[in-house]
């Protein structure tokens, strides 16, 4: 005679193929909570952080060129070349590990920054504007002091934009991506997918009955 357990691990009511299909998603109101979209929304937040970092190293770069080339001092070009690509290598490293493993949603992780391309683009663009507006003002008095201001006060707007474009454009598409990225790399990485699979298995809803998807 065969005892069974006193108490049976309950199963999922679907898999996880199911929570992953897109046109689930289509149909559910996009600011709906969801187990996978809590997992998606927290590394596409953590992504856009070091994506950042990625993108800000060659700025340092290009920037510690930049001065050394206007200044004649080359000590700008060693310290912000090797800052920018240590930066760049760490972002890469932690990028991809997190978008690798998933993430810890016991923390609260704040994103101030736009949730989306479109909104990156806008709010680079006007702060662009505003930036080159005030240097518009100061270009005629810096013209009569000679080509090399101009070229300075030129080469340091489009730093800045570069700048604008590292910090808010590259996260912010990043972040907007991020339950797409998810899905996609969780039906191409094996590991990922096993980690999602147990967390399906053994997630509950510790406010309700909240389901473990739709992505």
């Amino acid at each position: 005679m065969t005892t069974q357990p006193a108490f049976a691990a309950a199963q999922p009511a679907h898999p996880l193929e199911y929570w992953l299909s897109p046109e689930l998603a289509r149909i559910s109101p996009p600011l709906a909570p969801s187990r996978l979209r809590q997992l998606a929304d927290a590394q596409g937040t953590l992504a856009a952080a070091w994506s950042s970092a990625i993108s800000g190293g060659p700025v340092l770069i290009l920037t510690g060129g930049f001065i050394t080339v206007m200044s004649g001092d080359l000590a700008w070009t060693l310290v912000l070349g090797p800052l920018g690509a240590a930066l760049a290598a760490l972002g890469s490293f932690r990028w991809k590990r997190v978008r690798a493993t998933l993430p810890n949603t016991d923390r609260l992780l704040i994103s101030r920054g736009p949730g989306s391309a479109r909104g990156g683009i806008v709010t680079v663009a006007v702060l662009a504007t505003i930036s080159g507006g005030v240097l518009a003002t100061a270009l005629p008095g810096s013209a009569a002091r000679g080509i090399a201001t101009v070229a300075a006060l030129s080469g340091a707007y489009l730093l800045l934009v570069a700048l604008l474009i590292a910090c808010i454009l590259v996260p912010s598409a990043v972040a907007g991506r991020s339950r797409q990225s998810f899905r996609r790399r969780v039906k191409a990485d094996p590991s990922l997918r096993a980690a999602v699979e147990n967390d399906l298995a053994t997630w509950r809803d510790p406010y309700g009955n909240a389901a473990y998807g739709p992505l």
